[in-house]
């Protein structure tokens, strides 16, 4: 066998055996979670840098006459074909006493895992206590 046709054969090789081609996440997202009572949305800004993500949650709460936006950093971000994960870490500041009381601490970590296929995404977010809440999203940008 020639070398072109030794390259050919190892090529095809690869990327039959290769799992589904990483998706890029990279872009501004809309996520929608029932939060609670009521439904949340939420803004995810990514940056993806091979299978490594970074960037920011946003997420916007009322009630009880206190309402604020509340942006916490992406950590722990990575992508491997079309799964992803990642971590945020909630500051408890702002939140009603009741809240503040059940959390034990100053701050508590989500984590996010699903899948991306092309502008959608859906997957789970575990919460504190290791409960689960599916969510969706959409590529805004």
């Amino acid at each position: 066998m020639d070398m072109r046709n030794l390259s050919i054969t190892l090529l095809l090789l690869v990327a039959i055996s290769s799992p589904g081609a990483a998706q890029d996440l990279t872009g501004t997202w809309e996520i929608s979670t029932q939060g609670g009572v009521v439904p949340q949305t939420m803004t995810l800004v990514v940056i993806q840098d091979g299978q490594g993500l970074t960037g920011t949650l946003t997420r916007t709460a009322s009630g009880r006459g206190r309402s604020g936006t509340f942006e916490s950093d992406v950590e722990d971000g990575v992508i491997e074909g079309k799964s992803f994960s990642f971590r945020v870490t909630l500051s408890s500041e702002g939140m009603p006493q009741a809240m503040r009381d059940r959390i034990r601490g100053n701050s508590f970590s989500q984590s996010f895992s699903g899948i991306v296929d092309g502008g959608s995404i859906e997957g789970t977010i575990m919460g504190m206590r290791g409960q689960g809440r599916p969510f969706i999203g959409e590529r805004k940008n």
